[in-house]
């Protein structure tokens, strides 16, 4: 079974590995997802586990009424198996609960898989960022979604 939870102290060296084995993904460091452990206020860093073992993560901030997801990755041997989508239920769920009303994020253009995971969570292009990624020197497309219904 999968349990998504808050990530702790020692779940720092599986994340770090799992950025690693993602090089489509945002570049955080182990000292930087450390960081956001020592200073909750910056953001949060959630895990996915499956029996003990850390197979995914995902950090977002929120800043007023608007958050941020600053990164996802899954361990190469555990995509296509929901683990990202449990995890983007799971923030979803935290940033509406702690007040944001909008989410955004930069993703890589040629990341096809993503992009169709955020689209199916209804977040839409609302601009590009030219070059904003290095190794390879790529475009950032920068989606958003609306978290509560226009009333």
């Amino acid at each position: 079974m999968m349990l998504v939870r808050p990530m702790a102290a020692p779940d720092l060296e599986a994340a770090g590995g799992i950025a690693d084995a993602s090089p489509e993904a945002a570049a955080w460091s182990r000292a930087a997802l450390e960081a956001l452990l020592r200073e909750p206020a910056t953001g949060s860093v959630w895990v996915a586990e499956h029996e003990g073992e850390v197979v995914g993560f995902i950090l977002f901030r929120v800043v007023d009424k608007e958050a941020e997801l600053l990164n996802l990755a899954v361990h190469p041997q555990w995509r296509r198996r929901r683990v990202a989508s449990r995890l983007m239920e799971q923030v979803l769920e935290q940033v509406v609960r702690l007040g944001a009303e909008r989410i955004f994020l930069e993703v890589r253009e040629s990341n096809g898989a993503a992009l169709r995971l955020y689209r199916r969570y209804g977040f839409v292009e609302s601009g590009r960022r030219p070059g904003y990624y290095a190794n390879p020197s790529e475009d950032a497309v920068l989606l958003s979604r609306n978290l509560h219904p226009a009333g």
